[in-house]
């Protein structure tokens, strides 16, 4: 199993392809970008039982950096619509 088998799988974080930790960054990614306002504190409890303090700000910070970048793109009209891929990491 390798980085490009992880990264077909990526539509199903519930394949057993992925770590406990790795299926909690898919989940936290997820909810960050298709509805952030639905955390609850039982899904921050639990993603915490994978990642210290200092990784759950640094995954949060990646998350927003990204997510902000492809917004601006979109907003600037950059790039092709041929670029749009099936699956988002």
């Amino acid at each position: 199993m390798g980085i490009q088998d992880k990264i077909e799988a990526v539509r199903d974080i519930s394949n057993p392809i992925f770590s406990d930790r790795e299926r909690a960054a898919l989940e936290l990614a997820t909810m960050f970008t298709e509805n952030y306002h639905a955390f609850t504190d039982e899904n921050v409890a639990a993603w915490k039982e994978h990642f210290t303090d200092e990784e759950f700000v640094e995954l949060g910070a990646f998350m927003a950096h990204a997510h902000g970048y492809g917004q601006l793109v979109e907003m600037l009209g950059l790039g092709d619509a041929d670029q749009v891929s099936a699956a988002e990491i």
